[in-house]
């Protein structure tokens, strides 16, 4: 009974607060993960399982709504990139704290538990999109 309880309360709260997506240049994401990334091991529980994996430890990105406002989006660990190729058109999603920028190279996790690297080639990316299942933003004042 607990559970269908959390369960409906947790549903009726992603449907109020709805997923959203937010869009941000390929030029712009390299820029904020060079200028603000702190590579660091991360250590994460899942199931009784302690993962460890590296996490750019970013606290905030600069991106834009669908409206096309400027706003801060502070990420929760189900936060993804989703990041569509020029060569193929194929999406790649990675999980925004594992992805980390290193020469000319974008790298991020598919799964914390099982790995999955994803690597893109920076001159590779069409398209950038960062999905927030229940996202907080900022306006970005400038």
């Amino acid at each position: 009974m607990y559970i269908l309880r959390a369960f409906s309360v947790l549903t009726i709260l992603i449907l109020f607060t709805g997923c959203a997506n937010y869009m941000i240049s390929a030029e712009s994401l390299v820029s904020q993960l060079r200028e603000n990334q702190k590579i660091e091991r991360n250590l994460y529980f899942q199931r009784f399982a302690l993962i460890d994996y590296p996490s750019n430890n970013l606290q905030k990105i600069k991106c834009e709504d669908k409206r096309g406002n400027k706003v801060w989006l502070y990420p929760d660990k189900n936060t993804e990139f989703i990041i569509q190729k020029k060569s193929d058109g194929k999406k790649v999603k990675a999980y925004f704290d594992t992805v980390i920028f290193q020469n000319d190279t974008l790298y991020g996790l598919r799964s914390r538990l099982i790995g999955g690297l994803r690597v893109i080639s920076v001159n590779d990316i069409k398209k950038v999109t960062i999905y927030a299942e229940i996202p907080r933003v900022e306006k970005v004042n400038e």
